[in-house]
């Protein structure tokens, strides 16, 4: 009897948006495409950091990266392209839970490659906010609700700005960071129509700008990886 109201919570139909037929193919095109590029680029990145690094920490930052960017992807095209109603609810939380997880996914590679004493307490602080945060959106949503999006931005922000002090082996090369700062831009500049509601395919448009600014981050850890063994062949 207890967990009744709670079984219901999670049956519940979660506040969507009358989409038209268009904007759900629009959309699963995204996710689709999405997919698709992310199963042939994981083994790409792993293979090249192997290949190119060696290290058991880059690989091991490399693997965490592609499992978080499919489980945000997974997460997504899960809670946007299922018609189902009785778990709707279930998958609005994973959905946005995922997305935490993405963000701490996506700077562990960079912690790995960076390397150093401190860098263990900034990506384990990143991850213990992110952790925290989906636990958060996995049973309390309602108390999150006004969180979520600051917390999105500021973990993504903060997390990669404590990266960035550093001299030698311990700094990202001007080309990861650029492209850092491009991709971070780039989500940010998406929120606005996550938010905008009203304007004819702004869920597709926003997912859309997420997998671009994947793309960006991806490029970002691969050119990281291959300066650095550029670097150390010379």
């Amino acid at each position: 009897m207890s967990d009744a109201p709670a079984s219901r919570g999670l049956r519940a139909t979660a506040v969507s948006h009358d989409y038209t037929r268009g904007e759900r193919i629009a959309d699963a095109a995204v996710h689709f495409t999405g997919i698709a590029l992310a199963l042939m680029a994981a083994p790409v990145l792993i293979l090249l950091a192997a290949v190119f690094d060696g290290g058991a920490p880059v690989v091991a930052g490399v693997a965490v990266y592609t499992v978080g960017m499919f489980a945000m992807l997974g997460c997504s095209a899960a809670y946007n392209l299922i018609p189902t109603v009785r778990w709707k609810e279930l998958l609005r939380r994973l959905d946005h839970a995922a997305i935490y997880v993405k963000i701490a996914a996506t700077q562990t590679p960079f912690a790995m490659l960076i390397g150093g004493a401190g860098m263990g307490w900034v990506i384990g602080s990143v991850w213990a906010t992110a952790l925290g945060a989906v636990l958060g959106k996995l049973f309390w949503p309602a108390r999150m609700r006004r969180l979520s999006l600051p917390l999105y931005l500021g973990l993504g922000w903060a997390g990669l700005m404590l990266m960035w002090p550093g001299e030698g082996a311990h700094a990202l090369s001007p080309v990861s960071t650029g492209l850092i700062v491009t991709g971070g831009l780039i989500y940010t500049a998406g929120v606005g129509f996550f938010l905008a509601k009203r304007l004819r395919f702004h869920n597709a448009i926003w997912h859309g700008f997420v997998l671009v600014a994947t793309f960006v981050f991806y490029s970002a850890i691969i050119s990281e990886i291959g300066l650095r063994a550029v670097a150390a062949a010379g």
